[in-house]
């Protein structure tokens, strides 16, 4: 069973592809930012199987050039996924 380690994977997908980049290319605008973040981890973060720290989700916003707010789905969608994230399931 997949563990659910974080909310925001699939929105830092939908910006990345909406600006026209591969997790590859992602990766590489992370690192030269100064984060540590191989393609790897880029592709379980956006299939959230590997936590976000808040460092670096800023630093993720900041190389897609979105307000980080802007990377955390809805409320209700929160809400959804809350119980699956208390059990690190999904």
């Amino acid at each position: 069973m997949k563990r659910f380690r974080n909310t925001v994977g699939p929105l830092i997908r939908k910006y990345r592809s909406q600006k026209g980049l591969t997790q590859e290319a992602l990766a590489a605008k992370l690192q030269v930012a100064g984060l540590d973040m191989d393609r790897a981890a880029v592709a379980k973060v956006e299939s959230q199987i590997r936590s976000v720290f808040d460092y670096e989700l800023a630093v993720i916003a900041r190389v897609l050039k979105v307000p980080a707010e802007k990377l955390f789905p809805s409320d209700s969608e929160i809400k959804r996924q809350l119980p699956n994230l208390l059990v690190g399931q999904k």
